[in-house]
């Protein structure tokens, strides 16, 4: 059995100490310096309990500390932002994880020279570049496409109707995308079961919207949009599968 890389015992400490250790009190106190104490001295516990299931050296103690340093030296900036959206809490756990990567390779050089070698013949191969050609087809390119292919349904929506999409358009725009991504995994995956949960979910969450004039519209407007979107992820998948297959 090979041995757990550090990097996921750092990754898995870090979630504990900031996802269920950390209560809301302590989360929206941050900005005070002891309540920020209790919290790094949490995580502290928890980089020692890492430390001592590696073999000991001098630099797998100084990459724990980088890691708690770094820890509070985020926690500090980032608990002062006004702003605590998805937005912050991204560029808070995208630091995290910076450096966690950094104090993983202050310990285990090494193993960061064999990914860095390894990575060059894993970018030539084909695999990697269908997937992620397909993704962006089915996500990216696939907003693209059903934004006009359903343009005309729009127009076509009454006053009312229009009214009720107006505050809607750029959440249907986010449930599309992430829509495709599930069903473009699961294709690749094959596990196409998840396909009919995303249209059970879907058909559920509609029904109300059948019953006024203007809802049964909305409902007739969205099932479009659901069946393009549905339909178009579903080809993406199938054909970067089937060029997965080819390539070997």
């Amino acid at each position: 059995m090979s041995p757990v890389p550090l990097l996921l015992k750092l990754l898995a400490a870090h979630l504990a100490g900031d996802f269920v250790l950390q209560s809301s009190r302590v989360a929206a106190g941050k900005a005070r310096p002891a309540v920020l104490a209790v919290h790094l001295a949490i995580h502290a516990l928890l980089l020692a309990l890492v430390g001592l299931t590696e073999p000991g050296s001098f630099r797998l103690w100084f990459g724990l500390l980088v890691v708690l340093v770094a820890h509070g030296a985020i926690d500090a900036w980032t608990t002062r932002m006004e702003s605590r959206d998805l937005r912050h809490l991204a560029l808070d756990q995208s630091l995290h994880l910076a450096s966690l990567c950094a104090g993983a390779a202050i310990a285990e050089p090494w193993r960061v020279a064999a990914a860095a070698g390894a990575l060059p013949g894993l970018m030539q191969g084909p695999r990697v570049w269908v997937v992620v050609a397909g993704a962006m087809l089915a996500v990216a390119a696939g907003a693209t496409v059903i934004g006009r292919w359903v343009r005309p349904f729009r127009e076509a929506l009454s006053d009312e109707s229009r009214a009720q999409l107006a505050g809607l358009e750029l959440a249907g725009r986010w449930i599309g995308m992430l829509e495709r991504v599930v069903i473009f995994a699961a294709v690749l995956a094959r596990v196409e079961s998840l396909i009919g949960f995303v249209i059970a979910v879907k058909a559920v969450l509609r029904l109300p919207e059948a019953r006024e004039r203007w809802s049964r519209e909305l409902a007739e407007y969205y099932l479009v949009g659901s069946l393009a979107s549905l339909g178009w992820a579903l080809v993406a998948g199938l054909t970067a599968r089937a060029l997965l297959e080819r390539v070997g």
